[in-house]
This record gives structure tokens, C-alpha cells and sequence, in this order.
């Protein structure tokens, strides 16, 4: 009986207690609540970011909506994505800084020559492409920084400066040298092959069960052919269904989930690495110095990017074949970007017949057909074409949804005088920063939420001083194109020293192969097709350029070529 008594009375206190703690902590939440809505910060001063509110210790500020709608939480505007200024989230052990609005994000950029990438890149090759553990432990020995010239007082090796090196090749190949050959390589081949594709539609309607299917697997070809040479493929028939399962499955990787739980997923990454790894054997065993050609490519490695990176890292510790293979792997699947773009551009242009008259009396205008009756165009020309720029720059606005991240290394980071210390993570969303409805023009009627597809956000007229919609202006003005109004607002390739250094082929690229399809092709989305959504699932959010949500069956023919 005492002790049936004992249990009831200590059920009973721990009841009170549950009942007495629940309001205390709902009082502290509510006072620090209204600190963080009220807290303006000293004139002059430098601080610290507050932290963002949380009701329990313990969680922080756990997202549990995000599981299953990652992209309404980033945009809810009660959450940390959308703090006007910067603040320190906590959740479970961990704490990071979220920096957003136009001001913020342009001082970060600024800001950002002092912070280093080793974590990040090291999780990214570890847990998505497989680097091998010995070649990822160089990361963590490597102390000399991301700059030219080393740290004071580094003792890695010149050799061993992995961070540098990896990134200094991708400038040399995206900026410097080898970006005229790369991008003569592509555009010869997405050329031959979007004529190629016109030779074998007929001049009736052929019908297509999904249109970014058949735009993608074109623009994938190519660039993986200028990347490679003609060998990946041809070696591996099937790594182009393969290099988009990995895609699909990348946050599946990066989440940590483990094989068993996602045998499918992890056999596509096998796949993929075990594709690259017989193509740099086939180039290992075949290559000679005849077969180099007067840009320094050659057909078995094909851009010599990847030839000079196999002496690189093999002169690293704990690099072999395989660790190379991951490494080539990361540099050929960060081209998915731009491929996906390439699908969404030419998906919003057909739906809109009035936009796709535009771009067409555009692209028209500079197109010249070569001996073999090919269609060709001069990208400089193209690069000046206000309608299909803005296409590109809003395709990439709506549908780039990726967190850009930073860390201070040595030293704190000031950001209008917002203090950062060093060694501490910051993330800027980039759908934060393209669906700000106060950052961005919606029309003079609010006709074009900034959740839709609206070139004019892009576009000024001579008649106007911001940018504006193409319905309501003298169809005989000519609007110019820019985004220098729009820095720190549209950041799909992130900004600072560490920006992406494959921005100015992607953009040619992404151009050019647009003009091409509308220059070649009719097309007709069907049904719900002109309604397709993007992946905002928790699978398909944050990896950069979102995948549709589902097909887009459509009807394709040659467009005549006579009408160019």
C-alpha cells in the first residue's frame, strides 16, 4: 500500500511539474520573442546576432515542417530563413548564422575572401561522390588557405594544397585558357546534335512523353562530349540514365542515408564512379602526345582539364584512381545545373506563345545557316539579346533553390557591423533571396507574384525607370537587360571570390542551345504538361536547379526552316 502510494504521489508531482514547466518555458519564449521583434541595434555599434527564438532547449529551433515542405518553411516568414537582419539558429548541438536580404548578402560577398570551404567540399565528396577516406584526410590537413599565397606558418606542402589547386584548375579550364576550346566543343556538338534530333522529327507532330527529357538528354550529350571526348559514352551506353539517377538521389547521399535503407540509389553512384573510372582507363592506356591537338585536347581525355588533374592529384597523398575518379565526377555532374535550366527555359518559352514570338523575332534576327545548311549563331550577338536573357536570368531566379555557405577562417567577418565569429557556418538561401516579393518588381498591378514565370523583372524601357512588363510598352521600344540593379537579390551562382567560376559557359551555354531549339522546333505541351511543378519535396529541394514534379508530354516538328 506505502508504496502504491509513493508512485501515485510522485506520478501526481511529475505531472505538476510537466504542468508548471510548460508555461515557464512558454514565458521565456515569448519574452526572447519579443526581444528578437523589437531589438534594434545600437547606432555605431558592433554586435554579435542575436539568437533565434526556440521553445525548448534541448531542440533549438529543430525544423520539423521542413521534412515534408522544405520550401514553404524556408519562405514562412516566422521562421530564421526570413530574419531581416543576422541571427544565430540552434538546433540540437549544432548552430549556424542565416544572413538574407539584398544588403546583407552583398556585405557577405564582400566579406567572403576570409572563409574557407574545406568543410563543405569535403562533406560533398565524401558523402554524394565517394571520395575515399584517405584522399578526404587531406582536407583536414590542409592549413594554407584558399589564396595564392599560403597562410603564414602552413606546413602543407605546395603539392598538398588541395583546396587551392582543385579550385585554381577550374578557373585555368572555365576562365582562363580553356574556356574558348571547351566552348567551341560544345557548341559544335549541341549544334550537330539538335539538327541531328530536327532530321529525324518529322514535319508532322511526333509525340514526346516528356519534353524535358528529350531537351535534357540532347544539352547532357554535348556537354558531356566537350567535357570527355566521345569515349565516356561510348564506353558506357547506359551513364546518361545513370548521371541523372545520382542527381535524383544526391540529398539521399548527402543526408547520410545508408546504403541498406537505399540499395537503388547507392548501386546508381557505383555506377556512375565505376563509368568514369573505365573511361580514365581507357585514356590512360591509349593517349599519347600525337593525339593532342592545337588547343591541347585530345579525343581520348577530351578537354585537358582532366589530363592535367590526373598528374595533380596523383602527385598528392592518398590519391589513386579511384579518389580521381569521385574528384572528376564532382566537376562532370556540377553541369546539371545548367542542363536543367536549358529544360526550363524552353519549357516556359513554348507555353507562352506571346514570349516565344519575342525570343524568336530575336534569335531569328542574328542566325546564319553555314554550307551544310546548319543553323549558327554568333555568341556575342546572342550575349546581347535582352528577351532571352532575361529568360535565362528568370528561369534561374524561379528555379535555382540552393543554400549558399560560408565560414570565416582566421579571422571574424564584419557584416554591416554585424560580427560573425571565425569558424562558425553561415547560410545564405537562395530562394530567399528570388522570391522577396519587396526585392523584386511584380508588375504595376501585382499581376506577377514572384512565385511565376515573368520576364519583365529582367527588362527596362527607355520609357521607364525600373523594370516592367512587356504588355504595357510601344511594341517597337527595345528594352535593355541587366542585373546589376539586382545584386544581392539574384544569386544563383553565389558571389565573392569563391563564386561559381562556370557562370560564363553556363550562360553561353544555356543561350545558345535555347536558340537552337526554338530556331529548329515547334512544340506543343499537352494537357496538364503546361501546369507541371517543381520537386518540393524533401528529396527534390535544395540541390540546386529543381527537377519537374512530373512529364511533360508534348508534340514536336520541324519548324520550317524557310521562316529564318
Amino acid at each position: 500500500m506505502f508504496w502504491d502510494l509513493l508512485s501515485l504521489s510522485l506520478a501526481k508531482l511529475g505531472t505538476l511539474s510537466l504542468l508548471l514547466i510548460i508555461p515557464v518555458l512558454w514565458l521565456r519564449y515569448s519574452i526572447r520573442r519579443n526581444t528578437y521583434a523589437t531589438y534594434k541595434r545600437r547606432d555605431n555599434a558592433k554586435d554579435a546576432p542575436l539568437t533565434f527564438p526556440y521553445l525548448y532547449p534541448i531542440l533549438g529551433s529543430l525544423p520539423i515542417t521542413y521534412l515534408w515542405s522544405p520550401k514553404d518553411f524556408v519562405l514562412n516568414p516566422g521562421n530564421f530563413f526570413q530574419s531581416a537582419h543576422p541571427v544565430l539558429v540552434r538546433i540540437l548541438t549544432q548552430e549556424f548564422y542565416v544572413i538574407r536580404g539584398r544588403e546583407n548578402v552583398k556585405a557577405l560577398f564582400k566579406g567572403s575572401g576570409a572563409c574557407t570551404s574545406i568543410p563543405f567540399v569535403k562533406f560533398a565528396l565524401g558523402h554524394a561522390f565517394g571520395l575515399p577516406a584517405k584522399a578526404l584526410s587531406l582536407y583536414d590537413k590542409d592549413d594554407s588557405g584558399g589564396s595564392q599565397v599560403p597562410y603564414p606558418g602552413s606546413t602543407t606542402e605546395p603539392r598538398n594544397r588541395i583546396d587551392y589547386n582543385v579550385h585554381h584548375s577550374l578557373i585555368q579550364f572555365l576562365e582562363g585558357k580553356g574556356l574558348s576550346p571547351f566552348w567551341n566543343r560544345y557548341a559544335d556538338s549541341i549544334t550537330q546534335q539538335l539538327h541531328g534530333l530536327h532530321d529525324r522529327v518529322r514535319s508532322d507532330w511526333d509525340y514526346h512523353a516528356d519534353l524535358m527529357k528529350v531537351v535534357g538528354d540532347e544539352a547532357t550529350t554535348s556537354i558531356l562530349n566537350a567535357l570527355c571526348g566521345p569515349y565516356l559514352l561510348n564506353l558506357n551506353p547506359n551513364f546518361l540514365q545513370d548521371y541523372w539517377d545520382f542527381d535524383r538521389n544526391l540529398q539521399t547521399y548527402l543526408q547520410g542515408i545508408p546504403w541498406f535503407l537505399a540499395p537503388k540509389a547507392y548501386a546508381a553512384r557505383k555506377r556512375v564512379l565505376n563509368a568514369v573510372k573505365v573511361w580514365q582507363q581507357h585514356a590512360r592506356d591509349n593517349y599519347s602526345d600525337a593525339a593532342l591537338g592545337a588547343d591541347g585536347d585530345d579525343p581520348f581525355w577530351g578537354s585537358s582539364f582532366f589530363r592535367e588533374r590526373q598528374k595533380m592529384f596523383l602527385e598528392m597523398d592518398g590519391f589513386d584512381y579511384a579518389a580521381i575518379a569521385s574528384q572528376d565526377f564532382g566537376a562532370i555532374w556540377a553541369a546539371r545545373n545548367s542542363i536543367a535550366t536549358i529544360s526550363w527555359a524552353v519549357f516556359d518559352i513554348y507555353r507562352d506563345p506571346e514570349l516565344l514570338a519575342s525570343v524568336r523575332a530575336e534569335v531569328d534576327a542574328c542566325a546564319l545557316r553555314d554550307a551544310d545548311g546548319c543553323i549558327r549563331f554568333d555568341i556575342e550577338k546572342l550575349l546581347r539579346l535582352p528577351i532571352l536573357q532575361a529568360v535565362y536570368a528568370e528561369t534561374l531566379r524561379l528555379r535555382m533553390h540552393f543554400y549558399i555557405i560560408r565560414m570565416p577562417d582566421k579571422v571574424d567577418m564584419n557584416i554591416r557591423d554585424w560580427i560573425i565569429p571565425r569558424q562558425k557556418v553561415i547560410v545564405t538561401p537562395t530562394t530567399a533571396a528570388h522570391m522577396d516579393s519587396k526585392a523584386w518588381s511584380t508588375g504595376s498591378n501585382n499581376e506577377h507574384p514572384v512565385d511565376q514565370f515573368w520576364v519583365g523583372r529582367f527588362l527596362k524601357y527607355p520609357s521607364e525607370g525600373g523594370h516592367g512588363d512587356t504588355k504595357s510598352h510601344d511594341p517597337t521600344a527595345s528594352p535593355t537587360f541587366s542585373t546589376k540593379e539586382l545584386e544581392g537579390s539574384w544569386i544563383p551562382y553565389g558571389g565573392g571570390p569563391r563564386q561559381c567560376p562556370g557562370r560564363h559557359f553556363a550562360k553561353r551555354q544555356i543561350l545558345l542551345t535555347t536558340a537552337l531549339m526554338v530556331s529548329l522546333f515547334d512544340c506543343e505541351i499537352l494537357g496538364e504538361g503546361k501546369n507541371v511543378r517543381e520537386d518540393f519535396t524533401l528529396k527534390g529541394f535544395g540541390s540546386g536547379v529543381s527537377h519537374p514534379a512530373g512529364k511533360v508530354p508534348a508534340r514536336i516538328r520541324r519548324r520550317d526552316r524557310g521562316n529564318l
